[in-house]
C-alpha cells in the first residue's frame, strides 16, 4: 500500500526538479468535462495544482461546445482572483467538436466563435501563460490547419501579436512533421503510453526531438489511458509502472515542457 504514495512522492520531486531548471509542467484540462465548474472550483483545481509543482493548465478546448464559453470565463476569473503566477493557456481540440476550429470570426464575438477571437479576448490576460513574451498555444492534431497558425497566416494575422504556438500533430509522424516546422514554435507529443506489451520508452520522444531539430519539444507524461463507450468500444492501455518510469525519461530527453 505505500506504492502509490511512493509513486507520488517521486512524481512531485521530479516535477519540482524540472521547474528548477526553468522549464514548465503543465496539466490537460479538457474544459468540455467541466459544465458544473464554477469559480470557486477552478480556484480549488488551480490551488491544487500549483501545490503540486505544476505551472499552468493546458485548456482542451472543443468546437463547438457551448460550456467551453463560460468555463473558459471561470478559469480566467479564479486565476486572476488568485494573483498567483499559475498560469492558462488554450489547447485548441481540431478534433474533439466534431469539427476544426475556423482560424477567424468576428473578432469582438461574444461568446468568442474562432482561435484568434478566443487569443484576443484572453491573451493580455495577467493569467495567461507567456514564453519569450509570446502568447503560448497548443492544439490536439489540426495538422491539416497548419496553414492558419503560419507567419503571416489567418490566425496571427488577426491576433497581431507574437504566438508561441507547440501543437501536437502526432499524427504527423517524425517523418512528416518537417513540412510544418515553418509554422511551429514547437511540438507536443501524444504518444505517451505502452503499445500493447512492451513498455513505453522515450525512443519516440528522442525522434519528435531529432526531426524538429532547434523547436522546443513538450513531452507528455500520464499514468494510464482507458476509453469508455457504447458500441463495444471499450479498452484501456497498460499503465503498470508508467507514471515513475515516464517521470524519469523527463530526466532523461530533458525537454523544455512536460504535460
Amino acid at each position: 500500500m505505500r506504492f502509490v504514495p511512493f509513486i507520488l512522492a517521486a512524481a512531485s520531486v521530479l516535477v519540482q526538479h524540472v521547474a528548477a531548471q526553468q522549464k514548465y509542467v503543465f496539466a490537460h484540462v479538457v474544459v468540455g468535462n467541466t459544465a458544473s465548474h464554477d469559480q470557486s472550483t477552478w480556484a480549488n483545481d488551480i490551488a491544487l495544482a500549483k501545490a503540486s509543482g505544476i505551472d499552468a493548465f493546458a485548456l482542451n478546448m472543443g468546437y463547438f461546445d457551448q460550456n467551453i464559453a463560460p468555463q473558459i470565463a471561470n478559469a480566467f476569473a479564479a486565476a486572476e482572483a488568485a494573483g498567483s503566477s499559475f498560469k492558462l493557456f488554450f489547447s485548441f481540440d481540431y478534433l474533439g467538436g466534431g469539427k476544426p476550429w475556423p482560424a477567424t470570426g468576428n473578432p469582438s464575438a461574444n461568446p468568442p466563435d474562432s482561435v484568434a477571437s478566443y487569443m484576443l479576448k484572453y491573451k493580455d490576460s495577467p493569467a495567461y501563460f507567456k514564453y519569450n513574451n509570446a502568447a503560448f498555444a497548443s492544439t490536439f492534431e489540426g495538422p491539416n490547419k497548419g496553414s492558419d497558425w503560419a507567419p503571416g497566416g489567418a490566425i496571427r494575422s488577426a491576433v497581431s501579436s507574437a504566438i508561441y504556438f507547440v501543437p501536437d500533430y502526432a499524427s504527423l509522424g517524425p517523418g512528416g512533421i518537417g513540412a510544418q516546422l515553418n509554422n511551429i514554435e514547437g511540438f507536443f507529443s501524444w504518444d505517451m503510453w505502452a503499445n500493447g506489451a512492451a513498455n513505453k520508452t522515450d525512443a519516440s520522444d528522442k525522434a519528435w526531438q531529432a526531426a524538429i531539430g532547434s523547436k522546443s519539444y513538450m513531452m507528455g507524461v500520464s499514468p494510464w489511458f482507458f476509453h469508455s463507450a457504447s458500441g463495444g468500444k471499450d479498452w484501456v492501455w497498460r499503465g503498470d509502472d508508467l507514471w515513475a518510469d515516464r517521470w524519469a525519461q523527463t530526466l532523461d530527453v530533458k525537454p523544455q515542457f512536460v504535460e
